[in-house]
């Protein structure tokens, strides 16, 4: 009786795939993190087909009655409109430089993904630096503006046309490095 020979044993194809995905998905994220720790790669780099166009429409709900003030209410100026939730860190971070520049220019209030309650409450802490509070209880506007993530802050011109976006929490150097720069840029 002879020996059966067997073949040797070759990694299987269900195996390799997986791993190969992720090695994949492990260079894609050290390229993004190299990036972002280098300088290389910033937030405002995230592109908005938005530019140019009227600003999308706000969502059917303010926060209360007195908050309730529409774009137009703001016409003939310049406007920050800023996303931003109550269950947001960044968002808690940006409000003294949400403050500062509220008084230069109306700043408006997109709560995205956020309860009423929840809003007021992160408002009665953090301080209200707006002129307006939306909300966007399902996502729908934020959809609508494209953004990625909260907080997002548009700049629109006195037309109502989106002239800038930063994606991200507005700080001061933000303040003087890019929105102030766009303000002076519309007041000329």
């Amino acid at each position: 009786m002879a020996d059966k020979i067997v073949p040797p044993k070759r990694p299987r194809l269900a195996f390799l795939l997986p791993v190969m995905a992720f090695l994949l998905f492990a260079v894609m994220a050290a390229v993004g993190l190299q990036g972002t720790i280098n300088g290389t790669r910033t937030q405002d780099q995230l592109p908005s087909v938005l530019i140019g166009k009227a600003a999308p429409a706000f969502p059917a709900t303010a926060l209360n009655e007195a908050l309730a003030k529409p774009l137009s209410a703001f016409k003939g100026q310049p406007v920050l409109v800023n996303m931003m939730a109550s269950w947001c860190a960044p968002c808690r971070a940006e409000i003294p430089a949400l403050a500062l520049l509220s008084e230069e220019v109306p700043v408006i209030a997109i709560a995205y993904k956020d309860k009423a309650e929840d809003t007021a409450a992160f408002l009665e802490q953090y301080g209200n630096p707006f002129a307006a509070v939306w909300m966007d209880y399902d996502g729908t506007a934020g959809i609508g503006w494209g953004i990625y993530g909260v907080p997002e802050t548009f700049l629109l011109d006195a037309e109502g046309r989106v002239v800038l976006r930063h994606a991200g929490p507005v700080f001061k150097d933000t303040i003087t490095d890019i929105i102030r720069p766009a303000l002076a840029e519309l007041a000329k």
